[in-house]
């Protein structure tokens, strides 16, 4: 038996490892919360949901998630495969609906489409969605917050021919899942794997046990309809069933893959009928049912639908007969299913019927295009935010660069779509204060970018000339830099002269994203950019601060390559540095597949690789092709962060107190400020540390370039002077002398 003081001293050392352990636990640089309250307006409208992220291809669910009494919205966008939570707002101004990311953490991963339905009538809706080979269902489990189990693995199965296999749905279709024989269990229609018939799987829950708590399918019906849809076009064949064998097609199925179904009752007769999207066509086929639910027969196809204001996407509709304004009449909401990632038009693509009938036959006239997209910050199809003070007034400003905004599609010679698309840049200039900052849409073509016909136009802002103006570089797809020198001198919009394009001369392998920073410290701003094989290029200035020179060092900075080749032979690295209180740089770098990835260790040493500090910084997921942009918009001395992603739209996360790594803090106190006035101003100013104290302070510019050093009182104001030709945003650090670690941190805007 253990000595009782031998185990008291044990259980001493225990405890004292564990508080050890705890002061020892490692700290994140960063803390973050998700910004969805800062205020953003366009057209004198502010925006319900401008941090949501946009939106390319939408599918919809109904769910409520905060136990209301009112069904929520789940939006799935499958470009990035993201979902987006969204609560109802009864008596809602433009949306009805507010982004609520904090729902994300409760649902298990979605990939290409999914549906809620409630499979086992309890109540709950629960999840159907795609995984490689067929089906998977989640059950809704959910008590006080949605939780959501396993239902079947590896995917539903069904009973064909003598043997239980796959019911395969690919990653192109979109089944039907309804009751169709109305016994109160789910059945599914969707397209033979490779063929032109639909099959009709009948759930077998309440015949084999009376209940629909089962998910048992035996394939009933291998042409449903008796219909074929033309393998090379989108031409339907009506009383067309080469074989009327229930299980087996005939020799001569001619193969299709990619639709979508939506059943809904078109002609008021009370029987389902069929709207039918095919990839590559802009409309969906009606095709009316003069059969019943379960043994259809389609008699006749309608030239469009809806006969007031057809369908007409780009490609692939996707319809759904969902009631997201929660009226108890359903709406008809369309949105493209092509997972193509060049076939959306991005920023009108969730189009909104209403059904205005008083009978049983629909009529659905367009409300909108824009669905959800209108309420956000939306692109089009990629989006690249940057913030700059473009008008030197000291308040941080938010530019957003794209992929591009539709243009044209159209089919080529071998009946392929291609579509095109042109660039634009959006200027949000910050109309709030220091401390609450607000943008507003002021120019959705800032400096007439689209007149260059650019691909993933991506903007930096650096005083090149030295005249006290932000001008402005773009990089592009093609790889190349384009100058758009500013005119209109401090203190002013933006003026930009004709644009230099391919400035001297400067090219990356493809979709450059250049920022400027002092790489090697010797006070003139190199370029450094990303670039579309996941690596960073180095320009170093070798000229003068009003006569840059920018050289190529290399096109491995750091040895980084942020590509995941299991995944794709691109990387799009995109650019963030930081300047930690250290005074070293950290590099936080979007890429192809979405993660961010920080980066310690930065050197202008072209031997050395970069330390890979998070291979998925802070957990944060914000679909693909992401671009990330620090700023402290609020000047509260912490770093925010915006995320743009290839959906077309920015989300936003609030600077906190960093905690121990992989938890958030839940409220701390904010760090005390630095008091500077008059700010803006023309390089002289007064001072105040407001705490008590000696204090060591340091001014830097912002290219890191220490610009003085001297010590202060706290609660004492003193007159600084900077000294031309130092203009635009100086930083302060102030460190306590004698108290470690604590530090203070100001900005001052210089008009010279």
């Amino acid at each position: 038996m253990l000595n009782k003081k031998l185990f008291l001293f044990l259980l001493t050392c225990f405890l004292l490892g564990i508080k050890i352990s705890l002061m020892a636990q490692d700290l994140n640089d960063f803390g973050f919360v998700f910004w969805k309250n800062l205020p953003v307006s366009a057209s004198n409208v502010q925006l319900d949901n401008p941090w949501a992220g946009g939106v390319n291809n939408a599918q919809f669910g109904k769910i409520d998630l905060n136990h209301d009494g009112f069904d929520d919205l789940l939006l799935f966008d499958r470009h990035g495969d993201r979902l987006l939570p969204f609560l109802y707002q009864p008596g809602g101004n433009q949306s009805d609906y507010l982004y609520a990311p904090e729902y994300k953490r409760f649902f298990p991963e979605i990939k290409q489409w999914f549906q809620l339905k409630d499979y086992n009538a309890d109540g709950l809706p629960d999840i159907f969605t795609y995984t490689p080979g067929g089906i998977m269902v989640y059950r809704n489990v959910s008590s006080d917050e949605p939780k959501f189990e396993r239902a079947v693995f590896p995917y539903i199965t069904s009973l064909q021919g003598s043997i239980f296999t796959n019911l395969l749905v690919t990653y192109v279709d979109y089944p039907a899942i309804e009751d169709l024989d109305n016994d109160g269990d789910l059945d599914i229609l969707t397209f033979w794997g490779l063929g032109s018939y639909v099959e009709l799987h009948r759930n077998m829950s309440v015949e084999l046990y009376g209940n629909a708590d089962s998910l048992v399918y035996h394939k009933v019906d291998f042409c449903w309809g008796r219909f074929a849809e033309n393998p090379e076009s989108n031409l339907i064949y009506l009383d067309t069933c080469f074989n009327k064998s229930m299980n087996q097609p005939g020799k001569n199925d001619p193969k299709h893959t990619g639709s979508t179904f939506t059943l809904l009752d078109m002609n008021g007769d009370h029987v389902l009928d069929l709207l039918l999207g095919d990839v590559d066509y802009s409309d969906a086929v009606p095709l009316l049912n003069g059969g019943d639910n379960f043994n259809a027969v389609m008699v006749e196809q309608l030239p469009f639908y809806p006969l007031n204001e057809p369908i007409a996407l780009w490609s692939f509709p996707l319809t759904e007969h969902i009631d997201l304004e929660n009226t108890g009449k359903p709406q008809l909401v369309v949105s493209p299913f092509d997972p193509g990632l060049m076939k959306s038009e991005g920023s009108e693509s969730v189009w909104l019927y209403e059904n205005v009938s008083v009978s049983d036959v629909p009529d659905f006239r367009l409300k909108t295009k824009s669905f959800i997209q209108n309420s956000m910050i939306e692109t089009g199809v990629g989006s690249y935010p940057v913030f700059a003070d473009v008008n030197s007034d000291g308040l941080i400003d938010l530019v957003v660069g794209n992929y591009g905004l539709f243009d044209t599609c159209i089919l080529n010679l071998s009946g392929q779509l291609k579509c095109y698309y042109t660039s634009v840049l959006q200027l949000y200039l910050n109309t709030g204060t220091m401390d609450n900052p607000a943008f507003t849409l002021i120019d959705n073509d800032f400096a007439n970018v689209s007149q260059l016909e650019l691909l993933a136009a991506y903007p930096a802002f650096f005083d090149i000339d030295n005249d006290g103006d932000l001008d402005m570089l773009i990089g592009e797809s093609e790889g190349y830099f384009h100058l758009f020198s500013n005119s209109a001198g401090p203190g002013n919009l933006p003026v930009f002269e004709s644009p230099v394009l391919s400035y001297q001369n400067l090219k990356t392998d493809g979709y450059s994203a250049p920022v400027f920073i002092d790489i090697d410290k010797d006070g003139l701003a190199d370029i450094v950019s990303g670039s579309a094989s996941g690596k960073f290029s180095w320009f170093r200035n070798a000229g003068s601060p009003t006569q840059p020179d920018f050289k190529l060092i290399t096109d491995f900075l750091g040895k980084v390559n942020v590509t995941d080749e299991m995944l794709s032979y691109k990387g799009y690295s995109i650019p963030a540095f930081i300047e930690m209180e250290s005074g070293n740089l950290k590099l936080l770098s979007g890429s192809e597949t979405g993660l961010l990835k920080y980066f310690s260790g930065i050197s202008a040493d072209t031997s050395q690789a970069f330390v890979l500090q998070d291979a998925h910084f802070m957990y944060l997921t914000e679909g693909i092709r992401t671009a990330p942009a620090w700023a402290d918009l609020n000047h509260d001395g912490y770093p925010d962060l915006a995320i743009g992603n290839y959906a077309g739209g920015v989300s936003l996360y609030k600077g906190t107190p960093p905690g121990p790594a992989g938890i958030q803090p839940q409220s701390l106190k904010q760090k005390s400020r630095i008091r500077i006035s008059p700010n803006p101003g023309n390089g002289i100013f007064d001072m105040e540390i407001m705490k008590d104290g000696e204090w060591q302070v340091e001014l830097y510019s912002s290219t890191g370039r220490i610009i003085k050093k001297f010590p202060a009182k706290g609660f004492t104001a003193q007159k600084v002077s900077i000294e031309k030709p130092c203009s635009g945003i100086v930083f302060i650090k102030a460190t306590a002398t004698g108290i470690a670690g604590e530090q203070l941190f100001g900005k001052a805007v210089i008009i010279q």
